[in-house]
């Protein structure tokens, strides 16, 4: 579990300075690199020619995911300190390798049904932990361009859970249901020490 001092620790710090370039190039840095993995695992469906019900969500996934990568390039006001993606990259590491574990050929997720499955669990993990709404200050400027990304992202987010949680229960698989149930929690653990770390870290100087 996340530790709520730690969003009121993050929270405090943006009051205190404001969305600064550094603030948002960590946020920026954290989304974008979680939803890299999950476009490039949803991605394989965009070569086949018929797609079936589970397969159009897919896709819907993937194209969702990067419209959210191109906003947040778009919109964040993006610091120079060489430092931020460094311990970016250390921190989001765990799940950049679990990813690279699911997509790694072969077959990968198109032909694996666990790597399928562990993919949608990851998925899953990510959208369900990762969010912003309880560290961005309800004093900040509504109409900031970072701002209204964010909340943008934010409600897609919820969108694709829910379909997220349909494509896992649906999914043909031969793992038993308890073993399922808790590739699902390690996954949630996962996420929940990442942003743990992230959280710890945008409330840093």
């Amino acid at each position: 579990m996340i530790e709520p001092i730690l969003y009121d620790q993050a929270r405090e710090r943006i009051e205190s300075d404001g969305l600064t370039a550094d603030v948002q190039t960590k946020i920026a840095l954290l989304l974008s690199g979680t939803k890299t993995g999950n476009a490039a695992y949803h991605s394989w469906v965009q070569w086949m020619a018929r797609l079936d019900a589970a397969q159009q969500s897919a896709f819907t996934q993937y194209s969702r995911e990067l419209e959210a990568i191109s906003l947040l390039l778009r919109t964040t006001s993006w610091s120079i300190n060489p430092a931020l993606p460094l311990r970016g990259n250390q921190i989001i590491s765990p799940l950049a390798m679990a990813w690279g574990q699911i997509l790694l050929p072969p077959p990968g997720p198109a032909l694996n049904p666990d790597a399928a499955f562990r993919g949608l669990a990851l998925g899953h993990a990510q959208l369900a932990r990762i969010r912003f709404a309880p560290v961005i200050p309800d004093a900040v400027d509504p109409l900031d361009p970072f701002v209204v990304a964010l909340r943008r992202i934010e409600q897609e987010n919820a969108r694709m859970l829910q379909l997220q949680i349909r494509l896992l229960k649906s999914m043909p698989t031969e793992t038993p249901l308890e073993e399922r149930e808790s590739r699902i929690a390690a996954y949630q653990d996962m996420v929940d020490g990442v942003f743990s770390q992230f959280l710890s870290w945008l409330a840093a100087n």
